[in-house]
């Protein structure tokens, strides 16, 4: 790993304190495919052991980067991962087009010597492919050069951490609770007290009327009523008409 790399997973690490975040929330983070993660390191570890042939250097390398992407999307649920998973694609992939990665030598790097040449690192040339995605940044504070990549992997660590160390917005209790304007009224306890209606007259006055009118003036019993022996015009149809 590289000293850029170092300090940037160093200043990720310090980042919750700078924020006033928590390290607990961060410690008790649930990781999926975490044997992904491991076997990606010792992989990458492995490969630049200088015993093993060019060919199975390389072989292990890019086993390493697939299963570092492939844990870094399994876990891209988690605010910050999908950064990092691009920026370690960039990076893999500018190894795939090169068969390494070209890495910039200024002048004065070359008067002392250049840069070795590994399985994951040589010297840039007019052979390689899309060059800008390789080692072109020049650090001299650091006396080493990165690639956009690891930027955009620094980035990531750091927002990470940052939101990780963070409280959840939208959390169980809050995901129980129903919006106001969809809250419906619970219902009255057993044994709760009842309101009170006040009771209602109802007039049925006109209404007794109704069957003498349908039997002709007379009653269930035959009798005539009262408007049966008014004159034309006094029935209560004829009054009705008149008022």
């Amino acid at each position: 790993m590289s000293k850029f790399l170092l300090i940037g997973v160093a200043l990720a690490l310090v980042v919750p304190l700078l924020s006033r975040g928590n390290y607990a929330r961060l410690v008790l983070m649930q990781w999926r495919w975490r044997s992904l993660l491991a076997l990606g390191v010792v992989a990458q570890l492995l490969a630049g052991w200088s015993a093993l042939s060019w060919s199975l250097g390389f072989g292990l390398l890019v086993a390493s980067y697939v299963l570092l992407i492939g844990f870094c999307a399994g876990n891209v649920i988690h605010r910050g991962m999908a950064v990092i998973t691009i920026g370690i694609a960039v990076n893999f992939a500018s190894i795939l087009l090169n068969s390494g990665m070209p890495v910039h030598v200024p002048p004065d790097w070359e008067a002392r010597g250049g840069i070795a040449t590994t399985v994951k690192h040589h010297p840039q040339d007019s052979r390689d492919r899309v060059p800008g995605l390789g080692d072109v940044i020049v650090l001299r504070a650091l006396d080493e050069a990165i690639s956009f990549g690891d930027l955009i992997l620094v980035v990531g660590l750091c927002d990470l951490t940052f939101q990780a160390s963070r409280r959840r917005r939208g959390g169980r209790a809050e995901r129980r609770r129903a919006p106001r304007a969809l809250r419906l009224p619970m219902p009255a306890r057993l044994g709760a007290p009842r309101p009170r209606v006040a009771p209602t007259t109802i007039d049925l006055t006109s209404d007794e009327r109704v069957p003498a009118l349908v039997n002709g003036g007379r009653h269930p019993g035959g009798e005539p009523t009262d408007e049966a022996t008014d004159g034309p015009g006094d029935g209560p149809m004829e009054r009705v008409e008149h008022a």
